[in-house]
């Protein structure tokens, strides 16, 4: 038929060039949806899709992307069928038509394992709106490339790489969508070269936040495949610039260099880790929980890397400053942040060879916070580390003045057992026991969506509007309650002029002890002896 191609789909499926908006086959986007669910429910069609895969879903794919951007009625029904015999009929609005053709041509050439991945990854969900839609490709492509032969992606990847600089912004981002997820697959990793090099670092240099993220994405991909690890760490500088971003372009940045790092084969990767070092640390606290998350797990698996290649002291110094910000983001109530820090402690220990600890991180969960950092400092006191002690409690002083309530909370708790609840002064630690008592029992009569270290630190480090009982003290006669909570508060806020003064006085000219073979440093930083870590298990 003129003005179709030799199957019968209309042009306005074909990726090449831009959609017609006028002439014959100028039809509403709908109503191309409902003739196309039709002919794909037919039981005659499955040779001809899969003669046309993949170009056939590229093309139902950027037509999807048309029909969510018109902003039809999500309860106009456009079409129905039955899906048994008999049954009553199922309806489908402009989006759910437009997805169920996506499926039919997916199952119509015999790849459902694509679509059960699809289903498990919540891909139809994230490829209903014009805003998610790039991560439903990203991921229905991840279900792809794991679910089909090596021959349909390099037939895919030819089709797409025509794609990449088209100026419809649709089939741009579909296209290099594919294309960087292409890059897992190591078929595809060998056989592109180096050509693909170019195109990356040109798309994470773009204003479009979009084509930032699947830029980044590329380069990730690429770097599980060590044949391209070396050759990616020259682009360790340029990523280290996308640490302060977006939050989906730094989690990007973030995985790049924690594949870069992972899949490392030379010595050199423990100096590109202290590169990125002083960049990454601060996303252990990030007040995003996507930033910190992926940062933390991603600390874990460059650590577990580092200490392949025998860590000496110099990069050992540089791990050590992650422990404080680990400790912290560790108090979180958040499960999922638990978990990662519990494994890039775990992972720590192993780098440091604090083997005591190990099993404590490890089995971590969210009941038992404070008795993490009670063995973390129980371990610091009987090894004798208190030039370490003195570091990290000079460490945490900082984080007193963060804009988030809940690290100041978590510093002031991981202060006060570092340094203060084993004071020789009794009231001293009388007082710290009863904040830390404070600290469990408002966690148990507030309700539990509340960040307990949230509420602790709306008591700690806030000045009280009315009056409140914030600790249940013995009062000394002629004392009222004003005196009682004046005397708390100034504890409170002269915990870091006290806190500089203990630590002068105990640290002074004493060399830094690090190391299960208790290696000292001088003055200038260099090894004295060196002596092998523990070898790490990734968690």
């Amino acid at each position: 038929m003129e003005g179709r191609d030799r199957l019968g789909f209309p042009p306005r499926l074909s990726c090449e060039g831009s959609w017609p908006r006028t002439g014959p086959f100028c039809v509403p986007p709908h109503q191309v949806t409902c003739a196309l669910c039709e002919m794909l429910s037919g039981p005659l069609c499955q040779e001809a899709v899969q003669e046309l895969y993949p170009r056939l879903l590229v093309a139902v794919l950027c037509h999807l992307y048309w029909v969510i951007e018109q902003n039809v009625p999500q309860k106009m029904v456009v079409y129905s069928k039955e899906e048994i015999p008999g049954s009553k009929s199922k309806t489908f609005d402009p989006t759910s038509c437009a997805l169920e053709v996506v499926k039919l041509v997916l199952l119509a050439a015999a790849y459902d394992g694509v679509v059960v991945y699809a289903n498990k990854h919540h891909c139809w969900d994230l490829l209903s709106s014009p805003k998610s839609y790039y991560i439903g490709i990203m991921d229905l492509a991840s279900g792809i490339v794991k679910n089909c032969e090596p021959s349909i992606l390099h037939r895919i990847l030819n089709h797409v790489r025509n794609l990449l600089y088209n100026v419809n912004i649709r089939q741009r981002i579909l296209a290099r969508t594919f294309y960087v997820q292409l890059l897992w697959h190591r078929s595809v990793a060998q056989t592109l070269g180096h050509d693909f090099l170019g195109n990356i670092i040109r798309w994470i240099k773009e204003p479009d936040l979009i084509m930032k993220e699947i830029g980044l994405r590329g380069i990730s991909n690429l770097a599980v495949h060590p044949m391209h690890t070396e050759a990616l760490k020259s682009l360790v500088p340029l990523l280290r610039g996308f640490l302060k971003n977006e939050a989906r372009v730094t989690v990007q940045a973030v995985k790049s260099l924690r594949n870069i790092i992972y899949h490392g084969q030379e010595e050199d990767t423990k100096v590109v880790f202290c590169s990125i070092s002083k960049q990454l640390r601060p996303l252990i606290n990030d007040e995003r929980d996507q930033v910190r998350i992926s940062a933390t797990s991603a600390l874990g698996h460059m650590l577990h890397r580092v200490d392949k290649f025998k860590p000496g002291s110099s990069v050992r110094r540089e791990i050590y400053t992650f422990l404080v910000p680990l400790l912290l983001s560790i108090q979180d109530d958040n499960a999922e942040v638990v978990k990662a820090c519990a494994g890039a402690l775990t992972e720590w220990t192993n780098v440091i060879g604090w083997s005591s600890l190990t099993q404590t991180f490890r089995h971590t969960t969210l009941s038992d916070h404070i008795q993490v950092l009670e063995e973390t400092c129980k371990h610091l006191v009987h090894t004798g580390k208190m030039q370490l002690v003195g570091e990290l409690l000079s460490q945490s002083f900082g984080f007193l003045k963060s804009s988030q309530s809940f690290l100041r909370a978590a510093a002031v708790t991981f202060i006060a057992l570092g340094s203060l609840k084993h004071d020789p002064v009794e009231t001293v630690q009388s007082l710290v026991s009863a904040v830390l008592k404070k600290v469990d029992a408002d966690a148990y009569s507030q309700p539990p969506c509340t960040s307990k270290l949230s509420r602790v630190s709306s008591i700690l480090l806030k000045v009280p509007k009315k009056k409140m009982h914030l600790f249940k003290v013995v009062k000394r006669e002629g004392d009222n309650e004003n005196n009682q909570k004046k005397k708390i508060w100034a504890w409170v806020q002269g915990l870091p002029n006290s806190l500089h003064e203990w630590y002068n006085r105990r640290v002074e000219s004493t060399p830094l002890v690090i190391g299960p073979g208790n290696r000292r440093l001088a003055d200038t930083g260099a090894p004295k002896s060196k002596s092998p870590p523990e070898e790490a298990g990734l968690v």
